[in-house]
Formats: C-alpha cells, structure tokens, sequence
C-alpha cells in the first residue's frame, strides 16, 4: 500500500489585488478633476476613464454609476479634511496656540485648488442633492473634525468652561469657516497672509474670552507626585 503525500492546498487569493487597486486609485484621482472641474451634473465618465487610463467596463467594475461613484469622491474629500485639519488635545501647549494651528491647516487646505475646486463641487451638489452628499459628511460635521473632543479634553483640564462641547465645537469651526473657507469657497479671499492670520486671530479672541478662564491661554500648572 502506498502512501501519497498531501498535496499543499493552493495560496488563499488575496482581496484587492495591487493592479485592481492602482486603477481604482486612479480612477478616483481622475473623478476628482472632473468633478471638481465640471461638478457633478456635467461630469463625464467617459473623461474620467480616459484620464485614468482604463476601460469604462474597468471604470463600472469599480465603480456601478456617477453617483456611486460621486459618494466615493466625496467620502476621499471628507478624508483628506479630516487628515488635514482635525485636532488633537495637546495638555502642555498654550490654548491659543492649538487653535492657531487649526487655522493655520484650514487656511492650507483650501489653498489646494484641487481640493478648492472639489469642495465647491460637492458643496454646489449637496445643495441641489442633499441625500447624495449628506451620508458622508454627517458623522464628520457633527464632531467637527475631533474639535468636539479637542474642547472636552480642555475643558477635563479645567482650562475651558464650557456646557456643550459639540454647540461649541461648531461654534469656534464657523467662525473659521466664516473668515477663511467660505471666502475662498466664493472666490473671494486673496490668500494673504496678513490678512487671514488677522482674521482668524479675532475668531480665536472671540472663541476664548467667551469660553475660557483667565488662565486658558497657558498651559496647566501640574502638581509633583
């Protein structure tokens, strides 16, 4: 009687195969030049597939329709705002001084006219088509991009008295966007430096005298053992 040795059983194919993925990537890169171009309405998906150098079969193995892929489009935009302006809760530097580098990282977020032209598409969409923006932004909106836990840390630390960290999360964040994301949305900021860091100064002022202690612009005095 012979014995057959166990023949090895094949590799497990992996999921999202690195050919697969490198297209879809470009693919989504495509699309948000042509949306941020033309919008969502006049958008081409046979321009987004040439650009991306792949079939429109490629594209719709993807990527089942413009709306589709719009959501995805939006949903990339919403991370790339969250990697580029979210905040983190920093107990030994000075209040003022975190919330100069939140400004500073929005102001450096709409200076990319790519990302510029993208945020005017999907806020132009949103408008129109609330239902196909909204899923994305919704969870993200509503923290503020970490500021709402940024505010609650502060206000552990007894450096910010504040009631409601979201109200004032949103709060603090429309002020930003009052003086540096909407005038660029609209086309109508030159982008200085002198007069942005002006203007978000005074957002910040307004944001600690109403919220903080005499103390809140300093960090923590931290008792030995």
């Amino acid at each position: 009687m012979s014995i057959t040795a166990e023949q090895p059983s094949p590799p497990a194919r992996r999921r999202g195969r690195p050919v697969s993925q490198r297209k879809r990537q470009a693919v989504l890169e495509a699309a948000r030049r042509e949306f941020g171009a033309s919008g969502f309405r006049d958008a081409n998906m046979d321009a987004i597939a040439a650009a991306a150098n792949v079939s429109k079969r490629t594209l719709y193995n993807h990527f089942a329709s413009k709306e589709l892929l719009f959501r995805a489009v939006v949903a990339d935009l919403v991370a790339v705002i969250s990697g580029t302006v979210g905040i983190r809760y920093d107990p030994a530097a000075p209040l003022r001084r975190q919330l100069e580098q939140y400004a500073r990282d929005s102001i450096r977020l709409v200076r990319n006219t790519g990302n510029l032209h993208l945020l005017r598409a999907v806020i132009a969409e949103h408008i129109r088509n609330p239902a196909l923006v909204e899923p994305a932004f919704a969870t993200y909106w509503k923290a503020e991009y970490g500021f709402a836990d940024w505010i609650k840390a502060a206000c552990a630390d007894r450096r910010l008295a504040v009631k409601d960290p979201t109200r004032a999360g949103h709060i603090f964040a429309s002020l930003v966007r009052g003086v540096i994301i909407w005038p660029a949305v609209l086309g109508r900021t030159s982008f200085t430096t002198e007069r942005l860091t002006a203007a978000a100064a005074e957002a910040i002022d307004m944001f600690l005298v109403y919220y903080a202690p005499d103390r809140a612009t300093a960090p923590p005095v931290r008792k030995k053992g």
